[in-house]
């Protein structure tokens, strides 16, 4: 036990000693800084390599704060693009809407006719039976036979009559015929729909017949079906054959038959006792040649 306490008092009066002399050559030679600073230098890249896996840590999360706020700031530009987007198409289908409008009205100036509004519900483009249907019926004076045209000139005929509701049949549609009359020339003669919403057939123009690509052909008027003087469509091609009695003639309608939503409905000027009348659901189309 005294063996273990005089080997302790031993170490004591060493280290004593120890910095005693330290001190002694600190007052004299200052050599305690350097020592220190040449071990500072020494342990620097101890230090280093104890505080890599905290700057790490602290870049990991620099850069996962920094892609989070990309990512997030990157969400709310694409909203903010979308959301624009969507604007100037809202804005461009108004300006579009608003030039329908204008060039429906623009249709009825300087003409003897009454117009009321329509638009339509529902478009059935079959080959075989090209209709529409407006939000236009009996209770709003709609009946069977009457004109339909749009901004540019006539679209079609009414063809059935319900309360609300009303059918047209359009003029590209196959069955319908409509008497024309060339604004040029005079010359009166038949369009015929073709299924196609781009091209009518004139088949009775004769052979020798005045007419030309570019021609305008206008309602004429006869047989009632039409009032005269609504713009139809314009001659694309003349072709003639020799041996033939009749010129091959086609003509692009001018109403946008496939496109557009509105329309106008043509009323004669003091159509009280037409207005008044029951509609008939059921009465033949008076398109029909």
């Amino acid at each position: 036990m005294f063996g273990h306490e005089g080997a302790r008092t031993a170490r004591l009066m060493i280290y004593l000693l120890l910095a005693l002399a330290l001190m002694a050559m600190d007052q004299r030679g200052h050599y305690v800084p350097r020592l220190r600073s040449a071990l500072g230098t020494a342990l620097e890249p101890v230090f280093h390599v104890v505080e890599w896996p905290a700057n790490a840590l602290r870049a990991v999360r620099t850069y996962t704060t920094s892609y989070r706020t990309m990512l997030e700031e990157n969400r709310s530009l694409n909203e903010e693009i979308l959301v624009r987007d969507g604007a100037a198409q809202q804005l461009e289908t108004l300006r579009q809407e608003n030039r329908r409008l204008r060039a429906l009205l623009e249709a009825t100036a300087g003409r003897e006719y009454e117009f009321r509004f329509a638009e339509m519900v529902q478009v059935n483009l079959d080959p075989f039976s090209h209709q529409v249907i407006i939000d236009r019926g009996g209770r709003d004076g709609v009946f069977v036979g009457q004109a339909v045209i749009d901004g540019a000139g006539i679209m079609g005929q009414v063809e059935e009559v319900h309360l609300h509701m009303s059918g047209v049949r359009l003029i590209s549609d196959p069955d319908h015929a409509l008497p024309v009359q060339l604004t040029r020339t005079g010359l009166r003669t038949v369009a015929f729909g073709t299924g196609e919403t781009s091209r009518l057939a004139l088949p009775n123009v004769p052979l020798q017949a005045d007419v030309r690509s570019g021609d305008l052909l206008v309602t004429s008027g006869l047989g009632d079906r039409f009032p005269a003087g609504f713009p139809v469509a314009e001659v694309e091609s003349v072709r003639r054959d020799p041996g033939g009695m009749f010129a091959e003639v086609e003509a692009r309608p001018l109403a946008a038959l496939d496109r557009g939503r509105e329309v106008l409905l043509v009323l004669p000027a003091g159509p009280a006792d037409r207005a008044e009348e029951t509609p008939d659901a059921t009465a033949e189309p008076e398109g029909q040649p």
